[in-house]
């Protein structure tokens, strides 16, 4: 049985203040599933800054956007969470650096993949990095170092990565492509013009060639190592994956972090969410993704509660949303909570109060 000092840190936590903007806050991260923690004048925590959030998902912000616009509501961990339920909170919610709850709901600090890496090392010393490989449910992504950083960006949307393998044209591994390592020259303050959703000024960066952007400096290993020796070169190494290549520098797959983190999350069973929408836009699809979170902590905790799913509808772009939760439990009739207005926000606040409340 873990104890709580097993995981958490309470010092040296990125802090950042609600009018800041979000460019002072990425500003101080470190990689794409990194955190800036949000704290009021009085340090109560608000939420997090997280590039998948604030930028890959959502189009709709740039760097003079204020933190208190654009802040994401995580999961929260709290101090008698099992380590499959916090590696679950992580993969699902794309941040690898939530905060940390007493059973009073006071913020005492926070978690990392990097803490949960360490304390899952010997459990994943038998397994080879091919067996992972081998359970990946689709093929691995590559980039050629001569293509656009356009085509990069199209990749990263279509496929909903943050990582892409650089290779050659005779096909070896050259180098990864971080989206995060782009996001300075997406979202450079000035770079949007009023009255649109992007600027021309950035159209001459897309035509650039993926080389020029791509880390060189790689971690890789052989198939036929063990899980184990990833999580050593990747903690000794600060970085988030392993190339997994064959004897002639062939790209074969890339482990990740959260690739490792999916093997402890495997542990346990987890109760299902299904979010199913219509006609929503970008820039509300990360709200309702906060909900969906919110709904899978909340049934995750409670015995009676074996599934869920919430249902959003939106009408002339904003004008009209429907949102419905459907809590599917063991026995007994579905639970329902529903809501229709113009307020999303407000709307989410009223069902996430109905579903906490809900016994």
């Amino acid at each position: 049985m873990k104890n709580i000092s097993d995981f958490l840190k309470k010092n040296n936590i990125i802090r950042v203040a609600p009018d800041d903007t979000l460019s002072e806050a990425l500003g101080q991260l470190s990689s794409s599933h990194d955190a800036a923690f949000v704290m009021d004048e009085k340090d109560n925590f608000l939420g997090v800054i997280n590039p998948y959030h604030a930028l890959i998902k959502s189009s709709a912000n740039d760097g003079d956007t204020k933190v208190e616009n654009c802040l994401y509501h995580p999961p929260k961990i709290h101090e008698n969470d099992s380590l499959g339920r916090i590696a679950s909170m992580m993969t699902q919610s794309k941040v690898h650096y939530l905060p940390v709850f007493n059973d009073k709901e006071e913020f005492v600090g926070i978690t990392s993949a990097r803490r949960l890496l360490r304390l899952m090392r010997d459990s994943v010393d038998r397994m080879y990095l091919r067996q992972i490989i081998l359970s990946k449910d689709r093929p691995l992504m590559t980039v050629k170092e001569d293509d656009t950083i356009a085509k990069a960006l199209t990749l990263f949307k279509e496929h909903k990565i943050s990582k892409l393998v650089v290779i050659n044209n005779a096909m070896k591994l050259t180098g990864v492509l971080s989206y995060y390592d782009l996001i300075p020259y997406l979202i450079a303050p000035g770079k949007r013009k009023k009255g649109g959703r992007g600027s021309d000024s950035i159209e001459p960066f897309k035509k650039l060639k993926v080389k020029n952007y791509a880390i060189k400096k790689l971690l890789t290993l052989q198939e036929d190592k063990m899980v184990s020796d990833a999580i050593d070169m990747m903690l000794g190494h600060d970085k988030g994956s392993v190339v997994v290549v064959d004897t002639t520098d062939h790209p074969m797959g890339i482990v990740t972090t959260r690739n490792i983190l999916e093997l402890l999350q495997s542990d346990e069973e987890q109760k299902p969410v299904q979010l199913t929408t219509k006609n929503f836009n970008d820039a509300h699809i990360s709200v309702i993704t906060d909900l969906v979170d919110y709904v899978f902590d909340h049934i995750q905790k409670d015995d009676s509660i074996r599934s869920a799913e919430v249902i959003a509808e939106e009408e002339k772009e904003g004008v009209l949303f429907r949102i419905a939760i459907h809590l599917i439990p063991d026995k007994g009739k579905m639970i329902v909570f529903t809501r229709e207005g113009n307020d999303l926000p407000g709307m989410l606040r009223e069902l996430k109060n109905l579903v906490r409340q809900e016994k």
